[in-house]
């Protein structure tokens, strides 16, 4: 009686290491995605958090939208996604995050203290108390003109603020490039006028 013995696959120690070699390389690939987000969450989550407030959600769920545009942006990379302008990326699902959180009704128009706290970001030094009565009517004066603009102008003076060129804007927005121009001259024009008049 002869036993047939079944052939099982040999696993040679090439292929021990080629496995190791492709679990090694998703392994860094998976690091290095984690390290650029990192980097790019380090970068961009002041100037988005401030863009996020400017439309009015509030701060509470300012981080939540910057959490799941940060999440969406790992899935975006993750999947093989274009990775050119991806400040622009992060600020074009930010504001369609916003937009629907707005449209939900699930957010609460934002009111002085916000602005407040905007504005009081970029504050380094202990101004004495009447600096800060100028400033704190100063701001009043910049919110008050800021809020008689329309959402347009608002959206592409703020995003212009934070470095973006027209082009940029426009795709974050989802405008022509001549939209962008036009709401800004419109904003520009609305503003100088109003301080001075």
């Amino acid at each position: 009686m002869s036993l047939i013995k079944a052939e099982s696959p040999r696993v040679t120690s090439m292929d021990l290491c080629a496995s190791a070699t492709v679990l090694g390389q998703e392994g860094l690939r998976t690091l290095e995605l984690e390290q650029q987000i990192t980097r790019l969450f380090d970068e961009l989550r002041e100037p988005v958090y401030r863009y996020v407030l400017c439309l009015r959600v509030w701060p509470a769920e300012a981080d939540d939208i910057i959490q799941e545009t940060f999440l969406r942006l790992y899935r975006h990379l993750h999947a093989g996604g274009r990775e050119d302008n991806l400040r622009g990326w992060v600020f074009r699902v930010a504001h369609n995050i916003s937009i629907n959180e707005i449209k939900s009704h699930r957010h609460l128009v934002a009111s002085e203290p916000e602005w407040a706290e905007l504005s009081a970001l970029g504050a380094e030094q202990t101004p004495g108390p009447e600096e800060l009565l100028l400033h704190k009517e100063k701001m009043v004066r910049v919110h008050s003109a800021i809020s008689r603009l329309s959402e347009q102008q608002k959206h592409c003076l703020y995003l212009r603020a934070e470095g973006f060129r027209y082009r940029e804007i426009a795709d974050i927005l989802g405008v022509t490039i001549s939209t962008v121009a036009e709401s800004l001259r419109r904003a520009i024009n609305n503003l100088t006028k109003e301080f001075h008049g």
